[in-house]
Order: structure tokens, then sequence, then C-alpha cells
């Protein structure tokens, strides 16, 4: 019954939502590119918004994107022309035009709570968890349709992600304390879920496509070889992370997880699965973070202060002013470098 209250309480407020929509799809890690400028969309669930950022100079469009009910997971597609939107009170994904930032004006109807999109790096597919109906969504990205069978997994699916190599989409069951792996070709779902720590949230995969690193709940990190599917018996421990997201830095080397319960962001040395015994304090209640395609700056979305804060990747300093977005940010993702 208690679980029952946390997730409810979580889906009134929209905490549970895009916990790792990173880039593609969960991934944080996206190859560097010189003289990078992106842009930053992020999802405010309260506003029923999507602010845009320029990543270079820390500057918020002055006008919001309306989009659905309660929009909680974004992701913008590998060629940088659509930003894909789970709206969770609408049960729908709304489409942006990233050069013109217009909203197409029919969105397309997937389960029920629908809170992260995880788009393959081909740029063809589009999964999206729905935690009411405890299933995976498909939308072809071209032609905006959906498949009309979904995925059944595990309980209350939260957070997705799709390896790099564009071979599997790892799914984080809040309910059943399991990972779910999907073939991305054949859409069918590994018969046996891996179990990980209490109450998963998010997923991230190394650039490699080697590693997938879970938040759960307790402060829990959870690690599992995606080629074998074990996971590692011994899992690591950061802060309170009630609800936190993982990106992975796209030179491989680094994990960001946020703490929402602390306010903060601690770091995870890829290689020898430590952790930095410093964390970075950051707004109030940070839930999705994503770092930049160049790896420079991490991007926290601060959900009960209403704020971006930016951490400098190399110094692991935050930028002394928080970017003010709409109300709730939750969800966050990034346009391609261009040169």
């Amino acid at each position: 019954m208690a679980r029952f209250r946390w997730v409810r309480r979580v889906l009134v407020f929209g905490l549970a939502g895009a916990l790792v929509g990173v880039v593609p799809g969960g991934v944080s890690a996206v190859a560097a590119r010189g003289r990078c400028r992106a842009t930053a969309f992020v999802a405010n669930t309260e506003s029923g918004t999507v602010s845009t950022i320029d990543v270079k100079t820390r500057t918020k469009n002055p006008t919001d994107i309306p989009v659905g009910s309660n929009p909680n997971g974004v992701t913008v597609t590998p060629d940088g022309k659509t930003a894909f939107v789970a709206n969770t009170g609408s049960g729908t994904v709304s489409t942006i035009d990233v050069k013109t930032r217009t909203k197409n004006p029919t969105d397309i109807t997937v389960g029920s709570g629908p809170g992260t999109v995880a788009i393959t790096p081909d740029g063809k597919t589009a999964f999206v968890t729905n935690r009411l109906s405890d299933s995976v969504s498909t939308i072809d990205v071209e032609t905006r349709t959906k498949n009309p069978t979904d995925i059944a997994v595990g309980s209350f699916p939260i957070g997705a992600a799709v390896t790099p190599d564009g071979k599997t989409a790892f799914v984080a069951n809040y309910d059943s304390d399991t990972v779910s792996t999907i073939d991305v070709k054949t859409r069918t779902k590994n018969p046996n879920d891996i179990r990980v720590g209490t109450f998963p949230t998010a997923v991230a995969v190394t650039p490699d496509s080697k590693t997938a690193f879970v938040t759960a709940d307790r402060g829990i990190v959870s690690i599992i070889d995606v080629k074998t599917r074990p996971k590692d018996p011994t899992d690591i421990s950061v802060g309170t992370v009630r609800l936190g997201a993982v990106a992975v830095t796209p030179d491989g080397k680094t994990a960001f997880v946020t703490n929402f319960g602390s306010g903060a962001v601690s770091t995870i040395d890829v290689k020898t699965r430590t952790k930095n015994p410093t964390d970075i304090p950051v707004g109030s209640a940070p839930t999705v973070m994503k770092v930049t395609p160049d790896g420079k700056t991490a991007f926290v979305a601060n959900n009960s202060s209403g704020t971006v804060s930016t951490i400098d990747v190399k110094t692991r300093t935050k930028n002394p002013t928080d970017i003010p977005v709409g109300s709730a940010p939750i969800g966050v993702g990034f346009t391609p470098c261009r040169r």
C-alpha cells in the first residue's frame, strides 16, 4: 500500500516521467562535434509546455511551446529536426518542428501514462514507456504512426534507453524492481527480466553499448552487462536517489546521477565504478539530467525550483546562476550539434 500511494503521488505531480529520456532515448552519450551549437528542450509538466534554451549562451527563448497535458520525457531525433514529447496526462506524444518551434496540431495516441521517449540511433523508431498500461509503444518517426501492437513489459515502466548500437531497448520497471530488454529489430521482449535495485527509475548505456547503469531507490545504482545480461552483484551507493536519473558522458568516462532527495548530483567513474566523494549541489528536487552533445555541460531539471542548473563536466562546478523555465521541469533533450 505504501508503494501504491507513493506511485500515485509521483504520477500526480509528474515526477516519474522522463527520468531517462536521454539521447538517444535514454542514452546521454552522443558523438561530440567541433563548434557545437545545440538547443536544449525542457518539458515543464505543470505548465504543459516545452522551454528551449540556447546551450552556448544559456538563454531561454521567451516563448514556451504548448504541448499536451503533463509533458514528461522529451527527446530530439538524431537528425535534429523533430522533438518528441510524452504527455503523461493526455496519453499522447506531441511532436515539435525544431526549426520553426511549432507543434504538430495532431498528437499521437499511445498507451496510458506515457513518460519516457527513447529514439533509435538510426532515427526510425521511437519507444514510449506507458506506465499505467505496463507496456511500451513504438512509433514510426517518419510517418508519425504508432504500431497497433504495444509490447508488454514489467509493472509501471518508467525509464527507457536504446543502446547506441541500436540493437536493444532497456526499460526500467518501477513496480517490478526489474529491467526488461526488447530486441529493437523484432520488437520482442526477452522473457527473462533482470532483477535490479528497489524501484528502478532510469537507465543509461555507455557509448560502447557494453554497460547499462540503472538508478534505484535508497541511493543505489545497479550495473548490467548489456551482452550477457547479468547484473553486477555489487551495486554503487551514491546519495538519496529518489526518482533519480542517470546520464553517461559522450566519452564514456563519467556517469552523472541526480539525487532527488538531497538536491545534488553524484558522479561515478565508469571504468572503476567508484563514486566521487563530493556531490555537486544543484536546485531543489533535481529529476532528469542530460549531458550536451559536445560533452562539456550537464543540464539538470530542478522540478521544485522551476529552473535548470548547468554543470561544467570537466571541473564538476555548477554555474552560480540557474536558468528559469516553466513550472515543474522534468524532461531534457538536446538537438545534435551544428557547425
